[in-house]
Formats: C-alpha cells, sequence, structure tokens
C-alpha cells in the first residue's frame, strides 16, 4: 500500500472494515479488536491515525513493539490461532502500521479471556446471547440447529406411517418393527440423538410437529395494496405440521393467488398462470430447507399488489454471497433436511434451482438483510417471463 491508496482508504472514515487508533500497547485490547474483525467480515487496523483521520504517525521503537505485539496477539490472545499481515506504510506525515484482518475460516474466534466479539459499525460488540453463540459455530460447521434434540420427542411422537413410506421409497425395504432397531435407525439418519427426534427428524416425520416446535411454521398473508403494515388482506393464514404439509399447504396458498385470472372472456374460462409455480416450488422449498433452525421464527409469505416476497430466517450460510446465490452456487446449514427433505416434499425441481427461477423472474430481488437477520427473495409483478414453464 503506498501513501496515496492509504489516504483515499483513511478519507473513508472509520466502519465496520476499517478503524483507527493513535497507538496500540495493549494486547488483551487488541485482541478483542482482532476477533471481531474475525469473526465477522475482516478489516483493517490503521495504528498511527486519529480518530478524525488526522495521521500521528509511529517512531520506529513503537512499531518494532507493535509488530512483536501483533506476532505475540496472534498466537497467544487467540483461540484458535491466527496469522496476520502488518504493513509499514510511509508518509510525509509518519509512518502509519496497517494490520490486515481476513474473514476467518475457523469460527468463531475467541479472546484468552473466553470472550467472544463481533463489528458493530465502527464499533465492536461482545456476544453474550446463546442463540447467537450457536449461529456462529454453526456457520463454522461445529454444530447445527437441525441436529439439535427437540425435548419430549421420543419415538412415540413419529408419524410410523410416513416414516415407513418415506424408508421404503428411499432404501427399497421396511424399517425395523421394534423400537431399539428403530431408535438406532433414525440414529444413524442423524434424525435422533440421544433418544429424542432432532430438529429434522421432527421436522420431517413427527406426527405433530406444532406441538413440538411451534415456532417453524410458514406465516402467510395476501395484502390488499402494498403496504406492509396495512391491516387489510384478501387472506390470512398459518401453515404448521412437518415440513411436506407446510409446503403443500404454501403452494395451494400461491395458487390460489396465482389463478385468480381468467385467460378470456368467459366466465367459466381457464386461469391464467402470473407466476410459473416451479418458480414458487423452489424459493418455498429454498426457505424450508436451507432457513436457519436456531432462530424461532416463521417463514414469511407476503403477497402485495405490486410484488410477493419469501422472507426465511437467518443470514445467508457460511459467507455465501448474493452474487453467489445468484450465479447457482449454494451452501448448505442443514445438510440432513437437504439430503431428505426433496424425497418428503415431492419437489419436482431438484437440479434446476434459483438460475431456473432467474430465467423466469429476470427482476428477481435477494437481499441477505444482517440486521433482521432475514434473507428475503422478491418477485416484481409484471416483470417475468411468461414463456418460461
Amino acid at each position: 500500500m503506498d501513501e496515496i491508496s492509504l489516504r483515499q482508504e483513511i478519507l473513508k472514515g472509520e466502519d465496520s472494515v476499517r478503524q483507527f487508533k493513535r497507538e496500540v500497547t495493549d494486547a488483551s485490547r487488541l485482541a478483542a479488536e482482532v476477533a471481531a474483525f474475525l469473526n465477522t467480515g475482516g478489516g483493517q487496523i490503521f495504528v498511527g491515525v486519529e480518530d478524525d483521520g488526522t495521521i500521528s504517525g509511529l517512531t520506529p521503537p513503537q512499531i518494532g513493539a507493535l509488530n512483536q505485539l501483533v506476532s505475540n496477539v496472534s498466537t497467544q490472545n487467540l483461540q484458535p490461532p491466527v496469522s496476520l499481515l502488518t504493513e509499514n506504510v510511509l508518509t510525509s506525515d509518519g509512518t502509519v502500521l496497517v494490520i490486515s484482518i481476513t474473514e476467518g475460516s475457523d469460527k468463531p474466534y475467541q479472546t484468552s479471556d473466553g470472550y467472544f466479539w463481533v463489528k458493530r459499525g465502527s464499533d465492536k460488540r461482545r456476544v453474550t446471547s446463546r442463540s447467537e453463540l450457536r449461529r456462529m459455530f454453526q456457520a463454522s460447521h461445529a454444530v447445527y440447529a437441525e441436529t439439535c434434540r427437540v425435548p419430549g420427542a421420543t419415538v412415540r411422537e413419529l408419524d410410523r406411517n410416513a416414516f415407513a413410506a418415506f424408508y421404503k421409497a428411499k432404501y427399497d425395504r421396511e424399517p425395523p418393527d421394534e423400537v431399539d432397531d428403530l431408535e438406532r435407525e433414525l440414529t444413524a439418519c442423524r434424525l435422533m440423538e440421544s433418544g429424542q427426534l432432532t430438529i429434522a427428524g421432527t421436522l420431517l416425520f413427527a406426527a405433530h410437529p406444532e406441538r413440538l416446535l411451534p415456532e417453524f411454521s410458514i406465516k402467510a398473508v395476501w395484502f390488499k395494496g402494498v403496504d406492509r403494515a396495512g391491516t387489510e388482506f384478501y387472506d390470512n393464514r398459518r401453515f404448521e405440521g412437518s415440513l411436506r404439509e407446510q409446503y403443500e399447504m404454501a403452494i395451494a396458498f400461491c395458487s390460489k393467488w396465482n389463478s385468480r385470472i381468467q385467460g378470456d372472456e368467459s366466465f367459466n374460462g381457464p386461469a391464467v398462470a402470473e407466476i410459473p409455480v416451479f418458480v414458487f416450488e423452489e424459493l418455498l422449498t429454498n426457505a424450508l430447507v436451507h432457513r436457519d433452525y436456531f432462530i424461532h421464527d416463521a417463514v414469511k409469505l407476503f403477497i402485495f399488489d405490486d410484488r410477493i416476497e419469501i422472507r426465511s430466517p437467518g443470514r445467508l450460510p457460511n459467507s455465501l454471497t448474493v452474487e453467489q446465490v445468484r450465479r447457482g452456487i449454494r451452501r448448505d446449514r442443514n445438510p440432513v433436511l437437504v439430503s431428505f427433505a426433496y424425497d418428503v416434499m415431492q419437489y419436482r425441481g431438484l437440479g434446476s434451482g434459483i438460475l431456473r427461477v432467474l430465467k423466469a423472474v429476470p427482476h428477481l430481488i435477494i437481499e441477505d438483510d444482517s440486521e433482521a437477520e432475514e434473507v428475503t427473495f422478491t418477485i416484481p409483478l409484471g416483470q417475468f417471463d411468461k414463456t418460461t414453464t
């Protein structure tokens, strides 16, 4: 980095990827700053720069001591240890040391005093919520929400007929009849853990999952107008039950809206689908299968006069970006659900994915909201390709 590039970065001011420090001498404080960058999106610390962007510079002894401090912090004050890059940039106002931190690949990172930190704008905050910590471990593949046990969900809660039909179709044999053997088979499929159904097992094969996991449902509203805060609507439902039941009821809800337009002038003329049905199939399947089950909230299906929104709890998984999604790249947050849900839900579009949706709806809007912890797919009405089926 040369002086011009450095000053251009400083002119941008402090934010979630840039931080200014006059001097750094405390290992614990530096470790907290670095951990916050590692756990969020990476960034740079500019040492020798005042809060207002004025370059105060560092002396040669300060630079030597700081480089040693960075080396010590990276190996002794962070778990797991990391490699940090430093660069001394000479300017007309003094030397600035730039510490570059790439987003960590082994999240979550904690300091030697046992704390986890994340960025919050130009500042940082300590993570204290158990649910947020679980999501951080999930991002590192250390734990999956779908494999967490559901209290009270013993094998008695299993819908034997539904599981038998799935098992026969999937493995071409009947499932075990004896309880102990059945529990072992469910455990082998990662649908049970220590005698209790997991979240995945409950949502796929429990007889009444809504009794055990009432938050994991679909909230569907067909609004009058374009305002999400509006109080007038054509229809308002909550779809509960297994993932297959939720999926089928949501598809029926969309089909009801989709068939509201008559294809000709006759009263009994066939309805014209405004959106190809596979668009709803793909987006609803994604919302149910790839959502974050550490967040106890419903998937939202909102239909307005000018758009349709499908809102899925959680951010895009494992550092996936919106641009990568638009290119058909997929990273699974819930590998067990991905393995089994397509068989259970009778989804027909496996393999076509988001690219097929984008061909039919080129103006599809995909948003990854970090504050709301929600991914939204918005279908603008009147701008899709009706020739794609």
